[in-house]
């Protein structure tokens, strides 16, 4: 690893360290708590809650925030009914 790499690995992007903040807030604001981890304009969110909507309502808020190039969305549903499951698929 080189001495650039290591500054960036133990020195976060200002901005996206802001951008990580302002979303676990609005999740916050949804009555959810998750994580959200940033990184090249990449947003890597985590946790669970008991609706596929709030999952895909939580994907549809991050995509629409400025500095998002991609979400990838590791949020797991934990109680799933039959029809919820066949509404989202």
């Amino acid at each position: 690893m080189t001495n650039d790499e290591l500054h960036h690995e133990f020195h976060p992007n200002p901005e996206e360290v802001q951008l990580e903040a302002v979303i676990i807030n609005r999740i916050r604001q949804m009555g959810e708590h998750m994580h959200a981890e940033v990184k090249e304009g990449v947003v890597h969110l985590s946790g669970t809650t008991n609706e596929f909507e709030t999952k895909r309502a939580v994907t549809t808020l991050v995509q629409g925030m400025g500095g998002v190039r991609e979400v990838i969305n590791n949020i797991r549903v934990t109680e799933v009914r039959d029809e919820e499951f066949h509404n989202y698929y």
